[in-house]
């Protein structure tokens, strides 16, 4: 009879170790399953491009409150709220390679948006590739970031090479069109690739291109440059720059009284700083952009492209480009890339990302296999009368391009 009884509290104590064990083990997959999608994103919040990494962060916020206010990120059977991490990599692209492995390795984010540039891209890409996670970069398009093979980086913008093409479009469309054409740009890593692109992209339009330089990035005198300009017999100058050398040019091009039928830039007119710096001297100063408030683009989380529009001016005030707005399109493209997924696993939501072929607020978006988008395309706008007015291609147009512009 005692024999019995111990046998039954042995079956019993074993019964209660494996309900224990059970528990234990379900407690210890319930606390593995994430509360929250966490992200990093090492971005320039001060030095030299600070006013485009706060842009970013601008972009990456917006959208992450968007898709928080609805409850988060559908993944599987539940909603996962978005926890964005950032650092301050100062303008620096080895402090955003550093920083960039802290997310991963320390703060255990699951995926990374990119930082602001080419350059810091392709530092940080690197880094995450080493590591097997994610990068949607979001404003890097120079091609050298995606020939290296690497399975784990999104481009939001089309290639680099092709952000004047809409410009030289629009010259090709004049009657009389130009015949010469300078590009200047500095030795960075993004604006080289857009000029190297616009270059070959004129000279198969027939253009002839008189007149290429490389500078110093940063630099704070371009009155030599503008001479050698003036003397090429050039009739539209093209600069792949930044905005303080975009509004240097503008200046000094003034201050030597260079005659010029069009003056485009990739980065600068787009902002409300040039307009205030040079004034009227910003009128009729063409610029180009991945986007603008006017497409006529929309999708469910964001609304229409000038939906978006108001959104970001009502959170962050007037001032937005398309750094911000290119930065909320890798947000939703990561989002929707998780939900089609139904997972955070690496390879799962690769597959997603590989197989999508949409369009969202932004525009159109489909990845060739090294990771860049090869649906996206630009539009040329024109500061006219201290507004912004796309000018081209026709169906984006607003308003006809003043050109000559002098």
């Amino acid at each position: 009879m005692k024999r019995n009884v111990l046998i039954s509290t042995g079956v019993l104590l074993a019964l209660l170790m494996l309900a224990s064990g059970s528990l234990f083990a379900r407690g210890q997959q319930e606390a593995a399953e994430p509360e929250v999608i966490k992200i990093g994103a090492s971005v320039s919040l001060t030095g030299n491009l600070a006013r485009f990494g706060n842009m970013v962060k601008n972009g990456y916020e917006l959208w992450k409150e968007e898709v928080n206010a609805k409850g988060g990120i559908q993944v599987g059977n539940k909603k996962l709220k978005v926890e964005i991490i950032y650092y301050d990599d100062q303008s620096d692209n080895q402090t955003s390679a550093k920083l960039t492995e802290k997310l991963i390795t320390q703060d255990k984010v699951k995926f990374l948006l990119g930082p602001f540039g080419s350059g810091a891209t392709f530092a940080t890409t690197a880094i995450a590739e080493k590591y097997n996670v994610i990068t949607i970069a979001t404003l890097a398009n120079s091609g050298k970031i995606y020939s290296r093979g690497y399975q784990n980086v999104f481009s939001v913008l089309a290639p680099a090479s092709r952000i004047f093409a809409s410009f030289i479009d629009m010259l090709e469309a004049q009657s009389p069109k130009p015949k010469k054409l300078a590009i200047i740009t500095p030795n960075d890593l993004f604006p080289m690739s857009v000029a190297k692109g616009a270059k070959e992209y004129a000279e198969a339009k027939g253009f002839e291109v008189v007149y290429f330089e490389e500078y110093n990035k940063g630099v704070k005198d371009l009155s030599s440059t503008i001479l050698k300009i003036k003397n090429s017999g050039a009739e539209v100058l093209m600069g792949s720059g930044y905005l303080e050398e975009a509004i240097l040019t503008v200046r000094q091009l003034k201050e030597q009284k260079v005659d010029l039928k069009a003056i485009g830039f990739t980065t600068g007119p787009e902002l409300v700083d040039f307009r205030t710096n040079l004034g009227e001297d910003a009128d009729n100063i063409f610029g180009v952009s991945w986007w603008m408030p006017l497409m006529k683009y929309s999708d469910p989380l964001f609304g229409s492209a000038s939906d978006y529009e108001k959104k970001f001016e009502g959170k962050f005030g007037k001032g937005l480009s398309y750094q911000g707005a290119g930065a909320s399109q890798g947000g939703l493209l990561l989002q929707t890339a998780i939900e089609k997924a139904g997972s955070l696993d690496t390879d799962a939501v690769r597959q997603a990302l590989r197989g999508y072929k949409g369009s969202t607020f932004w525009g159109p978006t489909r990845w060739d296999e090294s990771g860049q988008n090869v649906a996206g395309a630009t539009v040329t706008f024109q500061i006219q009368g201290g507004e912004i007015k796309t000018v081209f291609p026709p169906e984006a147009a607003g308003a006809a391009p003043i050109y000559p512009a002098h």
